[in-house]
């Protein structure tokens, strides 16, 4: 009976991290870098067997493409189930189950990995660095390469031994329960609390047209300002709500704002 070491698992995901963005191309994807990495433990579970591992490679090169980091529990499950059959666990566990379980699942994940990943987590961690550079620190560049590098890691390393641990029953806790639902909501309301707080710091329009009279200039935006504090940015805010509100398009929404913006930037009052 042929067992992987913890050894065995934790090169699989090694392999897998370094290489999954390595070996993209038109044709399959990421089937280079899961049948790279599928190449040793074949070895080692068939003892060497040509044919067999051959069959495994071949299985492993058809077309294949997740989110590299979340999705790393689909590749951990697909070596726990290859030691399944190695190993003849029983009729529910068969070559046509692995290619049958990466095909239904790996779009899935990757929506699912995208969304929290590339979606969320990494713009917060982005805005959050990026005030730290404005401000001239140069380490804020070196804190977003070296964080996101090493929670890249965590989570690869999380994932892919949480498929490997689990085998197949781990997509049903994976998916199951409103797991996905709660972490996207939350890290959603996260993310719109720090683009919010951005636009806030970063992002400025008033009333600039100054009025020339006999006894001074006059700044129109001071006066409004005086009236009610930040008037223009939080009519530009009620306005682009109104707009999505009646079912315009993001397209329309920001057109209305840059014809407004434009036209009050020519005539000197908007700035």
């Amino acid at each position: 009976m042929a067992k992987l070491t913890q050894k065995d698992v934790k090169s699989a995901m090694h392999w897998w991290w370094v290489t999954s963005h390595m070996t993209y191309n038109y044709q399959r994807l990421q089937a280079g870098c899961l049948a790279g990495m599928m190449g040793p433990i074949l070895d080692k579970l068939y003892d060497g067997n040509k044919e067999k591992v051959s069959e495994g490679l071949v299985r492993h090169m058809q077309y294949f493409n997740t989110e590299p980091r979340w999705g790393a529990v689909l590749p951990g499950m697909v070596v726990a189930l290859e030691e399944g059959i190695a190993n003849e666990a029983g009729d529910d566990v068969d070559a046509s189950m692995v290619t049958e379980l990466k095909t239904a699942l790996m779009g899935p994940l990757a929506g699912i990995g995208d969304t929290i990943w590339a979606g969320l987590i990494k713009p917060v961690i982005l805005s959050i660095v990026l005030a730290w550079a404005a401000q001239g620190y140069i380490w804020g560049a070196w804190a977003y390469g070296i964080g996101v590098t090493l929670l890249d890691f965590a989570v690869t390393y999380a994932m892919f031994n949480q498929g490997y641990k689990l085998g197949v029953n781990s997509i049903d806790k994976f998916l199951e329960g409103g797991f996905i639902a709660k972490v996207t909501t939350f890290l959603g309301i996260v993310g719109l609390f720090c683009l919010g707080a951005m636009i806030v710091k970063y992002v400025t329009i008033g009333a600039v047209l100054t009025v020339t009279l006999s006894t001074g200039k006059l700044q129109i935006g001071d006066i409004l300002n005086k009236i009610f504090p930040c008037i223009i940015p939080l009519a530009f805010t009620l306005l682009a709500y109104r707009l999505q509100v009646k079912g315009k398009s993001i397209t329309t929404v920001l057109l209305v704002l840059f014809v407004i913006g434009f036209v009050g930037g020519a005539v000197g009052f908007l700035g």
